[in-house]
C-alpha cells in the first residue's frame, strides 16, 4: 500500500499525519438541544424540517406532499436566534 501511496503522492506514507475522521468529528461535536420540528406523517417518507425555518403555519412535505405533524429532535443550533 505504501508503494501505491508513494506513486500517487510522491512521498512516503506518514501515519502520524493521518487524521481519523471519527476522532475529528468527536472533537468538533456541538451540543445538542431539544428542537421543535415538522415531521412528515407518511411512514415511507423520512422528511423533517426545523419549525423555526419554515414560512408556513402548517407546511406540506417537500418530498412527498403529505401533511406534516409537530415533533421534537435533538439537534445542534443553527443560529443564535433559535429559542433556547
Amino acid at each position: 500500500m505504501e508503494d501505491l501511496w508513494r506513486q500517487r503522492t510522491g512521498s512516503t506514507m506518514n501515519h502520524s499525519a493521518w487524521i481519523n475522521p471519527r476522532t475529528k468529528r468527536e472533537k468538533d461535536a456541538k451540543p445538542l438541544f431539544q428542537t421543535e420540528v415538522w415531521e412528515c406523517v407518511s411512514d415511507d417518507c423520512p422528511c423533517w424540517m426545523r419549525k423555526g425555518l419554515t414560512f408556513e403555519a402548517h407546511p406540506k412535505c417537500p418530498l412527498c406532499g403529505s401533511a406534516m405533524k409537530p415533533g421534537v429532535r435533538m439537534l445542534p443550533r443553527v443560529s443564535d436566534k433559535e429559542p433556547r
